[in-house]
């Protein structure tokens, strides 16, 4: 009976702590979705397979107008928004035109792991207006966690993003979803 109950915690341990339910997004990868989490719909545009780019968004808690974020997206050889993982990161992990003149703040590009799986890991703090269509729209402060798992075919991408005052108490659900993260394309 004593081993029931330590396999019992042993797996209760094992859990992510945040929760959450499997998701399976088609041959790329799978992992743990926020319970109460809402799946985004596809957009306009060129679809997944046109752009070459596979993977889903989740919609958490808002404030301001602004949800915060998870999302998980494979990107193809030859996809059409990323060539590789390291321009993916020179774009997102740093100033674009090389100058921060807005304010935002960068932080440093770091070692880390997505599931079992090797990851470049950064932060950033942007902001945003809302609403958009206002003569004097609100400044909301953004913060963004990305980790880039690259895979000899292609590479990985598991973003965070949330509004400043919701940042801190729903990172453990990203968290907990990278944690699960596994590629099924590598």
């Amino acid at each position: 009976m004593s081993h029931f109950f330590l396999a019992a915690a042993l797996c209760l341990a094992a859990a992510p702590a945040a929760g959450g339910q499997p998701y399976t997004e088609g041959e790329y990868f799978t992992m743990a979705v926020p319970d109460g989490w809402t799946r985004k719909e596809p957009g306009v545009g060129l679809s997944d397979a046109e752009k070459k780019v596979f993977g889903a968004e989740f919609f958490g808690p808002a404030a301001d107008g602004l949800a915060v974020l998870l999302g998980a997206h494979y990107y193809a050889p030859g996809n059409l928004l990323h060539a590789t993982p390291e321009k993916f990161i020179k774009l997102h992990a740093a100033p674009a035109i090389g100058v921060n003149l807005d304010g935002k703040v960068y932080g440093p590009v770091k070692t880390g792991k997505a599931g079992n799986y090797y990851a470049k890991v950064f932060e950033r703090k942007t902001y945003e207006y809302q609403p958009k269509d206002a003569l004097h729209p609100k400044k909301i402060h953004i913060f963004e966690k990305f980790y880039v798992v690259p895979v000899k075919n292609g590479f990985y991408v598991l973003r965070y993003y949330a509004p400043m005052d919701l940042a801190k108490a729903n990172l453990k659900h990203f968290e907990a979803a990278v944690a699960s993260f596994k590629p099924l394309k590598r």
